[in-house]
Parts: structure tokens; sequence; C-alpha cells
């Protein structure tokens, strides 16, 4: 019999192509990270024209049966999240299917029921949206299910984004940069059920990074 590779879903974001036509798309470097770990990527988009709007509970429906075929989903990157990432998030903690939220990700895994985002101020954080491979340390909490994979209290990370947490709603902090601003969220009661504010997909050759996704794979291939 024939083994199939598990399937992870990559949500997808809108966009604009070179001609400026609306897209959704999907990073290339997650892409080729799940591949990486012979896995499928898998792009969910939502079921919806106005992705701006909740969906009903018949669209809720249609979009879990799609959720249903993937072992693992990643909340990537972007600019806006909506309905659809919510619906994602609460479905894979339902059914503990393990869960990677990333940048964007973390900010919507914190803002489930409310929006607990605040735009930076680069007054006085001011190396949270830099293009470099590594901006700034990130102090990891010992008691979190982060310190258990990556077994380090501190780690150099990238940082690309413009809002940061305010609140972590259900979750709970599990690190924080030198300047406070929240850096990752853990759900506690999930197998592997994390959010962090830097993209990991651009530094997987890290050894310390490398082990957050080792672990996402490890817990989706073992279940």
């Amino acid at each position: 019999m024939i083994k199939l590779n598990k399937i992870i879903g990559i949500i997808g974001r809108p966009d604009k192509n070179i001609t400026n036509k609306d897209v959704f798309i999907i990073g290339e470097e997650l892409k080729d990270t799940i591949l990486d770990f012979n896995c499928i990527p898998l792009g969910i988009i939502p079921n919806v024209k106005n992705i701006n709007r909740k969906l009903n509970k018949k669209e809720i429906f249609e979009f879990e049966n799609i959720l249903k075929m993937c072992s693992g989903f990643i909340l990537q990157g972007g600019s806006e999240y909506y309905d659809y990432d919510r619906i994602v998030i609460k479905y894979a903690i339902k059914n503990d299917i393990p869960i990677l939220g990333i940048c964007l990700g973390c900010q919507v895994m914190a803002s489930l029921y409310e929006d607990n985002l605040n735009i930076i101020d680069t007054n006085i954080f001011n190396n949270h949206n830099i293009k470099n491979e590594y901006v700034h340390d990130i102090i990891i909490d010992k008691n979190s299910k982060l310190y258990k994979i990556i077994g380090k209290e501190k780690i150099k990370v990238n940082s690309t984004h413009s809002e940061h947490i305010i609140d972590p709603g259900i979750y709970r902090v599990s690190s924080f940069s030198g300047d406070g601003i929240i850096e990752s969220i853990e759900y506690p009661n999930n197998k592997f059920n994390i959010g962090v504010q830097f993209h990991p997909e651009r530094l997987t050759k890290d050894e310390n990074i490398y082990k957050i996704f080792k672990c996402f794979f490890e817990f989706i291939k073992n279940n």
C-alpha cells in the first residue's frame, strides 16, 4: 500500500500581481519548507467573493470540509486578516490539529475574538520592521512549549511587522523582545498551536528556527 504524504494547508492572502490584478498568494518559502519535510502544500482560499464579511453557517460548513483534508495549518504573513483566518484557528483548536501562525498569523491568533493589535510606535520600537536576516533577540519563557522545542532562553530572529500584539487573548505569551514586544504565543491545551511574530520560513537554516518546523511536522506525521 502506498503511504500518502500529509497535507498542510497554507492560508492564502489577497494581493496584487504585476499587472495589478487581484490574486491570492502562497509564499514560496513556506511551500518549499513543507516539501522539504515531505508533506504536501495546499493553498486554502475563502469560499466567498467578499472576503471582508463574515461567513454564514453554510459557508463555514463548506469551508471546514476543505480544512478536513489537512493534517496541519500554517497561517502565513500578510497585511490584513479576515473571518476565514479565525475559522481555521477555531477549527484547529477544536480538533487539536497542529497550527503555526507566522507574523500576521500570530496576530490573528491573539485577535481570535477581538482585535488585540496596535500600530508600532517607531519612535519607541525602532527594530521591528527591518528587512534584515537578524534584527533582535527574543527572550523565551522557560515554562513555555517554545522553550521545550528550542531549548534556549534567548535567540535571534528577523522582524518585519508594523503592528504588534497588545493582548494574547485566549493564548499565553511565550516570548518577548528586549523592548517588550510580544514575539510568540501558544495555546497550551493543544499539542502544537503556536504563533510567532517573526518569519521562520526565511531562517530555516538557523538551527533554532529549524527546531520549530521540525516539531510542527513531527506532531503532524505522528498523528
